[in-house]
């Protein structure tokens, strides 16, 4: 087995693909009458507003407080209103929310969608095609992987080559046993050790992590 998959589930982030080049701007940085990729449609943002501290919902109090109550007229995490109706209508416009720090892709002047739908490329239809079909070769390959292969790129692990092994109950192939999630530490298997090391920790409060800084 030679296939790699790098950081799971990082095929199930959409975003828009276009000819010509496009930028990513921030909710503070998105200036008047921008048009934006957004849940697969072109969205015009007529305009943003800062929200009064008064006037936070709770939620972002909550995470304010969190980050140590910076100062909250410059804190990437305030929020702002998000004046917006979709692209090319005559729709009333629309108010949502969102930190100054969340990112949005800005479509070029000349954006191109799909003919048969109407939504942002890849459309949802070819988009979660695509998933499923990197999902399925993910099923396939985790299926054939065995005691002593590597759960990143499924080749065998070897006395000779550096390594990491997480204890307990494997959390890919359950069936395999305790103790048999093992993967190679090179390039390109690394990031996907990293990605189990996460869910790893996550399962018991009382593990450290086995690779990385605090290795």
């Amino acid at each position: 087995m030679t296939a790699r998959f790098g950081a799971p589930r990082s095929y199930e982030e959409w975003h828009p693909e276009q000819e010509a080049d496009m930028s990513v701007l921030t909710a503070e940085e998105i200036q008047p009458n921008t048009v934006v990729a957004w849940n697969y449609k072109p969205l015009l943002i007529a305009r943003t507003e800062a929200i009064h501290f008064a006037n936070w919902p709770d939620s972002y109090l909550r995470t304010w407080e969190a980050a140590g109550t910076p100062d909250p007229d410059s804190w990437e995490g305030r929020p702002l209103y998000i004046h917006n109706r979709p692209d090319r209508t005559n729709d009333p416009l629309k108010l949502g929310k969102a930190p100054a720090s969340w990112r949005y892709f800005v479509l070029p002047k000349h954006y191109s969608v799909c003919s048969h739908c109407g939504e942002l490329p890849p459309c949802q239809e070819v988009f979660l095609d695509r998933v499923m079909a990197v999902e399925s070769r993910r099923i396939d390959f985790e299926m054939r992987l065995t005691h002593g292969t590597c759960h990143g790129c499924g080749d065998r692990v070897t006395g000779r080559e550096h390594s990491v092994l997480f204890p307990g109950g494997n959390l890919i192939r359950p069936d395999l046993g305790a103790n048999t999630a093992v993967f190679h530490t090179r390039r390109h298997c690394l990031p996907v050790a990293l990605a189990y090391q996460d869910r790893w920790l996550r399962a018991a409060q009382d593990r450290a992590p086995r690779i990385g800084s605090a290795a």
